[in-house]
């Protein structure tokens, strides 16, 4: 079982190949080696077999010229063609690089194969395909053409985009493993414990048997690190443990090897209820919450055992829908998991694991370091297609910058998980006790995200906090509903109350003027505060969720009607003083905001994964409504819960779901999901400060803020353009 770069990918068309760069071949028969330009780089060069060296010379560069035919070139002489020397037809005749140009000895159809891998056949030659003679798995072993049959391995190639990787720009290639010699006098054997365990409330009812691994060199002095392996206790792995242990290339780790429960059958004859799937393949944090409220503490306690609670000490690994549920934990709590070891993981539609990916490529990177397998003839239902969903999980972690190998290996499900256990291993504890960290996150995240600026609290202790709006000088006023009082937060980041007993305001919105308005779902009277916070009512007789003052004079509210769950939903336009019906119908209506072009307006559907887009006509009114905003929604909720909205100069929409602060596109779709340290839900989300580019993140009772690379937009500003956003 060797070690590869990056996924072969499903290529119905090559036309993306410049779009990646380039491209390894690599030989099925030989997956230790790829194709590689030799001898002089000029026509009449050779081509071989040869290591990974990540030179130009082992990059291809594939065209498309129409009809299924391709040219291939290497990427240190792009004017130059892999070639059938002479146009030769028969077996054995030479593969040669000579220049470029319309002949049939240099055009290859690429045909896909069961495995994953392609079969080259010339044009000139039907039936025949490029082989790497004999198999031989050595470098320098000869390319020649050979007659084609069907599951000749010979002629198979794995077809690898190296992503990101510029034809003059040599891919950074991943160190060789060689596994440091370990002397039998260094090994030693550590003790096993197995106990059943019944106690879970996170899964209550089940059973499950638990094998702990305490190595010889545990010193109770001092927390050990803990490997969590699933589907239970793997008498090899003892070994391994050991060895590594021995050999340093792991910290002193307690194992606990756990299998998934069962909730046992009532009567005799009839069948236990499995829990596998319930508790590995869902994307929620039931397990890693078990894991780490419930079974490792009991596992302290029972065994007298002083563990690490830190996730950067902390391993977990397993197979198939184990080892999916491997990276959800991490995923979940990288507090409780930081290193994950993941063979054939089942990112397929079972419980919502074929979206992992998308979220991999959404939400901010998470500090998660991965070592991640599949298999050529992976295990395919009516779930997915796992070597292709392994292989997009990858390529999500690659786009989002995540520390992680990924290996692809000859064989059927789960295939060399032991074979390759080692490595793992001494990939995922390499550097150890220094922290795991994030990756740079998605290109989009980037394009917002201020690199080496987190979170920072900027207060707590409060009740309820809603609706908040930026004032021209970057000051945000925001409701504390429940505590019927309205603050304000400062340039200086201090929070002072700027109105009390504001009739449970819910909304809070700055006009073009400075002026603050306010909406509640109690009183019932939509109040103007000026700048020394006196009141005074604009409106009687309008309850409402959240308000917004645009540009062109006129206020927003959307309220809800409780009678209609699932349509009283409104929006209402105020001027003047008196109020208009705008629009009805909406699965509850929350947050609102105005593009700053000034013609649209998005009012957010809390009991949805909806936000609507209007269009504000020239008297205000609303028009050609649309579910035009596509949200990320929880496992474990039914909706996104939107709160509040708001736009940046720069034309971002940021809203506030449960989920955290998810920034769409201009065109739709949610690009980027910010959750907050704690992972709470975010009931408002505004950008101000001194410099305009600090985002504020309110989750009732505690407000976060960070830098970012937009800045704030208000009924104040002036009308500015929207470019469309990248894709």
């Amino acid at each position: 079982m060797k070690r590869l770069l990056l996924a072969a990918v499903c290529l119905p068309s090559l036309a993306l190949a410049e779009d990646w760069g380039a491209y390894q071949l690599v030989p099925v028969s030989a997956t230790e080696f790829v194709l590689e330009l030799t001898g002089a780089p000029a026509a009449g060069g050779g081509v071989s077999i040869q290591k990974p060296s990540g030179s130009a010379n082992q990059k291809w560069l594939i065209q498309s010229h129409g009809d299924g035919w391709h040219v291939l070139t290497p990427a240190a002489q792009p004017g130059l063609a892999l070639t059938v020397a002479d146009g030769d037809t028969k077996n054995g005749a030479r593969i040669v690089l000579a220049q470029a140009g319309p002949s049939a000895a240099q055009l290859w159809s690429i045909q896909p194969q069961d495995n994953g891998s392609y079969v080259l056949e010339p044009k000139h030659a039907p039936g025949m395909g490029l082989d790497h003679f004999g198999g031989k798995r050595e470098a320098g072993a000869r390319i020649d053409l050979w007659q084609h049959r069907a599951g000749d391995t010979h002629l198979q190639w794995f077809i690898r985009p190296l992503a990101g990787s510029g034809v003059e720009t040599a891919r950074e290639e991943i160190p060789s493993y060689s596994p440091p010699e370990v002397r039998p006098e260094d090994l030693r054997e550590g003790r096993i414990e197995t106990f059943t365990y019944t106690e879970s409330r996170v899964f209550p009812g089940t059973v499950r048997e638990v094998t702990v691994f305490v190595p010889a060199q545990y010193d109770a002095g001092k927390p050990a690190c803990v490997y969590v392996k699933t589907d239970g206790y793997q008498p090899r792995e003892k070994a391994l443990l050991e060895t590594l242990i021995a050999s340093g290339e792991m910290p002193v780790t307690v194992g606990v090897f756990v299998r998934p429960g069962t909730l046992p059958g009532p009567m005799p004859g009839t069948a236990d209820r499995r829990n596998r799937d319930f508790e590995y393949d869902a994307v929620n944090d039931n397990n890693v919450r078990f894991l780490d409220e419930e079974l490792l503490p009991h596992v302290a306690r029972t065994c007298q055992l002083n563990l690490s609670t830190d996730g950067n000490d902390r391993c977990i690994s397993g197979g198939s829908s184990g080892g999916i549920t491997a990276f959800t934990a991490a995923w979940n709590r990288p507090e409780a998991f930081s290193r994950v070891y993941a063979a054939s993981g089942s990112w397929v539609a079972f419980r919502g694991g074929h979206e992992f990916p998308t979220m991999v490529r959404k939400f901010e990177a998470r500090p998660i370091r991965a070592f991640l397998t599949t298999a050529t003839r992976d295990m395919e239902n009516c779930a997915g297609d796992w070597f292709l969903a392994d292989q997009e999980m990858a390529k999500a972690l690659v786009f989002s910058g995540y520390d992680h190998q990924f290996r692809i290996i000859d064989g059927k499900h789960v295939a060399g998980y032991l074979e390759n256990w080692r490595e793992a291993m001494a990939y995922l504890w390499k550097g150890w006790p220094e922290r795991v960290k994030a990756g740079p996150s998605a290109p989009r995240a980037q394009e917002i995200l201020v690199p080496d600026e987190d979170w920072q609290l900027v207060a707590e202790g409060f009740k309820s906090t809603r609706g908040p709006s930026t004032n021209a000088a970057g000051e945000i006023f925001f409701a504390d509903t429940t505590a019927d009082r309205i603050h304000r937060i400062g340039l200086d980041d201090a929070v002072t109350v700027f109105a009390e007993k504001t009739g449970n305001a819910h909304g809070v919105s700055v006009g073009a003027d400075g002026s603050l308005f306010t909406i509640s779902e109690k009183s019932g009277q939509l109040l103007r505060y000026d700048s020394t916070g006196k009141s005074t009512v604009v409106l009687d007789g309008l309850t409402g969720h959240s308000i917004l003052a645009h540009p062109n004079g006129s206020l927003y509210v959307t309220d809800n009607d409780a009678r209609k769950p699932n349509n009283g939903g409104s929006v209402w336009q105020i001027r003047d003083g008196q109020k208009k019906q705008a629009d009805a119908g909406l699965k509850f209506a929350t947050g609102l905001a105005f593009r700053p072009d000034q013609w649209l307006l998005t009012v957010a559907e809390g009991h949805s994964k909806w936000a609507c887009s209007y269009q504000v006509a020239e008297d205000g009114s609303l028009t050609h409504r649309e579910r035009f905003f596509h949200l990320h929604v929880q496992d474990w909720d039914d909706d996104a819960g939107t709160e509040c909205v708001c736009y940046s100069l720069e034309g971002r929409q940021f809203l506030a779901t449960r989920s955290g602060i998810q920034i769409s596109a201009d065109d739709g779709p949610t690009q980027v999901i910010l959750a907050v340290p704690d992972r709470g839900r975010v009931t408002g989300v505004a950008i101000g400060g001194r410099q305009m580019d600090t985002l504020y993140a309110f989750c009732m009772n505690k407000i976060w803020k960070r830098k970012i690379q937009q800045h704030a937009l208000g009924a104040w500003s002036p009308w500015t353009g929207v470019t469309p956003n990248k894709l």
